[in-house]
């Protein structure tokens, strides 16, 4: 992932995006449709830029060191690794959830979330962290990553519908 990023770092398109708030969220290897060899494979880079809340997907040729291709992507692509953990460093040190969780364990479970909430920020990227302190009780951490910030701890009955 590292050689793909130096790569992506030098590109127009993505070397502002990478020193901000961007993020690579994966570097996936995809073979040439020609050949299928190794030495022809090319690293397909998802990156999110929280600063203009969108999608990027980039091209690179490891081979030749370049950046083949800049597009942005409609897709909304899983969590990173990072995004987790920021999202659980988030959601735990909210007054709310440390109020529901006291002295037990997290035991989170976080995932890419699309708000149903219509005055949600719906550009923004969110994460839900599931809180998990027992087998019976449950919150749920709604997580505005590209806010950085808890929009909103919510039961289960509130999190299926039941409350309504």
């Amino acid at each position: 992932m590292e050689e793909a990023l130096v790569i992506a770092r030098k590109h127009d398109a993505l070397v502002r995006v990478l020193k901000g708030r961007g993020r690579a969220l994966f570097v996936e290897r995809i073979p040439s449709a020609r050949h299928g060899a190794a030495a022809e494979q090319r690293l397909l880079v998802g990156v999110y830029d929280y600063e203009e809340d969108r999608s990027l997907v980039a091209v690179i040729d490891p081979r030749r060191k370049t950046v083949e291709s800049v597009a942005e992507s409609p897709a909304r692509f899983q969590l990173s690794d990072e995004e987790r953990a920021d999202a659980e460093e988030l959601a735990a040190a909210d007054p709310r959830v440390r109020t529901f969780i006291g002295a037990r364990e997290m035991r989170p479970l976080t995932r890419l979330y699309f708000p149903r909430d219509p005055r949600a920020e719906v550009s923004h990227r969110h994460a839900i962290v599931f809180l998990r302190p027992d087998n019976r009780q449950r919150r749920y951490a709604v997580v505005d990553l590209s806010a950085r910030r808890v929009v909103d701890v919510i039961t289960r009955a509130e999190f299926t519908g039941e409350a309504r």
